[in-house]
């Protein structure tokens, strides 16, 4: 077997401009077919790629070449497709957030066991320039033992209401769409255990049910706080990454420069940053406390989908686990639950 066919489910944002791009782009995958349920994206699915199009999901698993099915839909239809698709014998691919709740991730990886089929969450920002690069630092004892980690995603708009990331009902908000990516982050960061969740919503925007801005400060075992920030009441930027550490402080403007690419047909992971968007680092040395330019590493969101492909045709280990999304799931379920009690919530996750 020399690739594994591919299908997407859906083929609005995410499914045209970040998994067909990111697909078509990795060896050992070939993209062959799209289901979407609107007929335009059909035609333009048939256009753009030259896949075969199925008008459903149940029409699409009846066809016995797609063996990998990528779920490009809204949070909320993720535990529900995903366990029809493994069910169907096909190995899945869900969008982030993996799904609404952690009973709803336990039925997904239940599903996924009792077929004997792979699933997998598209936490590509694992591979993020600023991620990586903040990797590095750590690993290199630049800035001692972390304290406290800030990792935020905010901007300045007003969200449409008839969108189905501005309603609760979908799993919409800030927290389940960037939250999702920055609280992964900080689970594969942190190796110690969440021992307590506070978060803070607010909700500026009458014509929406969801947050407009969410503010989640994780505590781990290990001593380290760890701040995550979402949202879009921010009008003036603030920094990507603000990191301290018993030795020195991390920091970084700017979100990584792949999506932008995307949207533009490229699909490259060495894209060159801003002077005004490199990692800075502020490390005491024998001479004193010293600022320099920290080498920021090239992004390489392609990496996440090449290891699909590894695993599925080499049997690579799979690097983001359904167990491991369960985690994050896990921290923004806590995290609704503090902001609803406005307290704390003591957990182990």
């Amino acid at each position: 077997m020399q690739s594994i066919k591919t299908a997407i489910v859906g083929y609005g944002y995410a499914g045209r401009v970040f998994h067909a791009q990111l697909i078509g782009a990795t060896e050992g995958l070939e993209l062959y077919a799209v289901s979407t349920r609107d007929p335009q994206r059909r035609q333009q699915a048939a256009q753009d790629l030259d896949v075969k199009t199925y008008p459903s999901l149940d029409e699409l698993l009846k066809d016995d070449e797609v063996q990998l099915v990528v779920l490009a839909t809204p949070h909320d239809t993720h535990k529900e497709l995903a366990i029809h698709c493994l069910d169907a014998g096909k190995h899945v691919v869900s969008e982030k957030i993996m799904c609404l709740d952690t009973s709803e991730a336990d039925s997904m990886i239940e599903a996924s066991r009792r077929n004997g089929r792979m699933l997998s969450v598209f936490h590509n920002r694992r591979w993020d320039c600023g991620y990586l690069t903040l990797k590095r630092a750590v690993a290199d004892g630049l800035l001692g033992d972390l304290l406290v980690v800030e990792s935020r995603v905010v901007g300045w708009r007003h969200p449409r209401p008839d969108r189905w990331r501005s309603q609760r009902r979908h799993g919409g908000g800030s927290l389940r769409d960037w939250g999702a990516h920055l609280i992964d982050q900080a689970l594969q960061l942190i190796d110690s255990p969440v021992v307590s969740v506070y978060c803070d919503m607010l909700y500026t925007e009458p014509k929406i049910d969801v947050e407009t801005s969410a503010r989640c400060c994780m505590t781990f075992d290990n001593g380290v706080r760890y701040l995550v920030e979402t949202g879009f009441i921010s009008a003036l930027p603030r920094p990507r990454w603000y990191v301290r550490g018993t030795r020195g402080a991390f920091r970084k403007l700017g979100l990584d420069p792949q999506e932008r690419a995307l949207n533009q047909g490229q699909v490259n992971s060495g894209l060159p940053l801003p002077p005004d968007e490199r990692a800075e680092v502020r490390i005491e040395t024998e001479a004193g406390m010293e600022t320099r330019v920290f080498e920021t590493i090239p992004g390489n969101w392609p990496a996440y989908y090449q290891n699909i492909a590894d695993h599925l045709l080499r049997d690579a280990e799979l690097v983001v686990k359904p167990e491991q999304a369960r985690r994050a799931v896990a921290i923004i379920e806590t995290a609704a639950e503090s902001a609803d009690e406005d307290q704390v919530i003591s957990c182990r996750i």
